[in-house]
């Protein structure tokens, strides 16, 4: 998830697009202006700052048509970033995007769900409808523990196929 924002706003440097085009464009999509999420909880959707991507250093000296930096993938995925950060502490973000996922596949449920778990494949995760987890463990494993073990299933699923 956190590659793909990244990635997003990589795709908008490249298209010179100012960071607040780049805010808009992912708040618009993200966050839509008839939430069922929040005209539930009758409250307003949560709406990405620069902030949300980059320090606040960084974001207070960006000027206002200044396109975000490159951002680099692989280190948007191993290390903490912002966004990581925004993920791991809003739970009003997680549902939209959970929401906004669900979405793309069908019709959204009844009820917003949690986010499948990273110890879940993305295959079984898309064919388990109704996968459930707990929301103090959504965002906890790291991209390096992710890739490791990773790494590790695929070296055990190679020397089994020997």
């Amino acid at each position: 998830l956190v590659a793909s924002f990244y990635a997003a706003l990589n795709s908008s440097m490249w298209q010179r697009l100012s960071h607040q085009k780049a805010l808009k464009l992912l708040n618009d999509l993200c966050f839509p202006e008839h939430c069922p999420i929040c005209a539930e909880e009758k409250t307003s959707c949560p709406q990405f700052v620069c902030e949300s991507f980059v320090s606040k250093t960084f974001a207070s000296s960006m000027m206002q048509e200044e396109t975000f930096p490159w951002f680099d993938l692989t280190a948007a995925q191993l290390r903490e970033s912002p966004f990581s950060q925004l993920l791991e502490r809003s739970e009003a973000v997680r549902s939209h995007l959970a929401r906004l996922y669900q979405g793309a596949f069908g019709d959204g449920p009844t009820e917003p769900r949690g986010l499948v778990s990273t110890d879940t494949s993305c295959t079984s995760a898309a064919a388990e409808s109704g996968v459930m987890v707990d929301h103090k463990t959504l965002f906890s494993t790291t991209a390096s523990e992710i890739s490791s073990k990773n790494l590790e299933e695929t070296t055990d699923n190679d020397s089994k196929s020997s």
